[in-house]
Order: C-alpha cells, then sequence, then structure tokens
C-alpha cells in the first residue's frame, strides 16, 4: 500500500518535471535544440520511474525485512535515474529564449533536489525497523510523506515557468510527445 502510494507520486512529479521540462532549453542554445536536450533526459527518467513503480507489488510482500528491501531497491534505483537526468539537464545548459537562464536553473535546480530528496530517502530506508509489521508499516509511512512533501515543494518551484518559444519547440519534437504533461 505504501509502496504503491509512494510510486505514484514519484510518477506524478516525472510528469510534473516532465511538462515543465519541455518548455526549457540550454545555455545560449536554440530552443528547438534545449527542449531536445530536457526531453530526451526527462523522457527516460519518467519511463524508469513508471516503470520501477509498477514493478513494486506490495501483495508479495510477506514481511517488513522484504519491504525494506523493496522499498531500499526502489528508492535507490530512482535515486540513481535521478542523478542521471540531473547531469543530462545540466548539460543542456541554457536556452536562448527571454528568461532562459531563469527557466534552465529551475528545471536543473529542482533536480538538484529531487536527486537530494531521493538520496537522502534512500539512506533513510536502510533505517526502516523490520522488528514488527506495525513498526515497520509507521516508519515506511512517515518515510513516504516526508518524499511526497519533499516532491510537492519540487514542483511548486516549477509553477509559472513559461515561454511561448519552449512551448512550441516542444509541440515540434518527437522526444516531447511522450511525456505525461
Amino acid at each position: 500500500m505504501l509502496l504503491r502510494r509512494s510510486a505514484a507520486t514519484l510518477g506524478v512529479l516525472a510528469a510534473t518535471v516532465g511538462f515543465a521540462g519541455c518548455g526549457s532549453s540550454s545555455s545560449g542554445v536554440s530552443a528547438g535544440t534545449y527542449v531536445k536536450a530536457v526531453c530526451n533526459a526527462v523522457g527516460p527518467f519518467e519511463k524508469d520511474v513508471a516503470s520501477r513503480s509498477g514493478a513494486l507489488n506490495p501483495s508479495t510482500i510477506k514481511s517488513p525485512t522484504q519491504g525494506k528491501t523493496a522499498l531500499q531497491g526502489f528508492l535507490t534505483a530512482v535515486a540513481s535515474d535521478t542523478d542521471r537526468a540531473l547531469g543530462q539537464l545540466q548539460s543542456a545548459g541554457s536556452p536562448n529564449v527571454a528568461n532562459g537562464q531563469k527557466i534552465e536553473s529551475a528545471i536543473v535546480g529542482a533536480f538538484a533536489q529531487l536527486d537530494h530528496a531521493m538520496k537522502a530517502a534512500a539512506g533513510q530506508a536502510n533505517s526502516l525497523p523490520t522488528t514488527s509489521p506495525t513498526a515497520f508499516q509507521t516508519a515506511a509511512t512517515t518515510l513516504g510523506t516526508t518524499v511526497r512533501n519533499s516532491m510537492n515543494g519540487i514542483g511548486s518551484s516549477l509553477t509559472g515557468l513559461r515561454s511561448s518559444e519552449l512551448e512550441k519547440a516542444a509541440a515540434k519534437e518527437p522526444a516531447c510527445s511522450s511525456l505525461n504533461g
């Protein structure tokens, strides 16, 4: 139950960041070049998170130890996915559009925050108690709430970022068409 909710929350964040990301570009590069780079970073990230979320099956978890292992693996993998996407976004630079550096900075900043949050959550998962199902569920629920709150804050940092040039470029870019946002 908790694993499914945490996975769904990550999927929502990926979609939110993906939508905002398609409105961005790299430093001094054209809107089309930037949008392609961003969508090529965010698209695989979003798909990986969705796949990992779908692979979590709470009905197969029979003990707190199995739950802890599943949550550790999920959060560690998502942290790795986030780190990879962050590196690609940092390499994209900033778009040569109005407020391009501000847009690029906000998107990279959001993924940097997400990267930090996922690494912290993965570390916290290592400390989940396995002495009883109740203790595990309570701690896992608290961890899920922490992750959710962190992601809500990150998503809100992307609101209000708009660029008609980037939106037009995203509408033409095949790499952006698969993003959920």
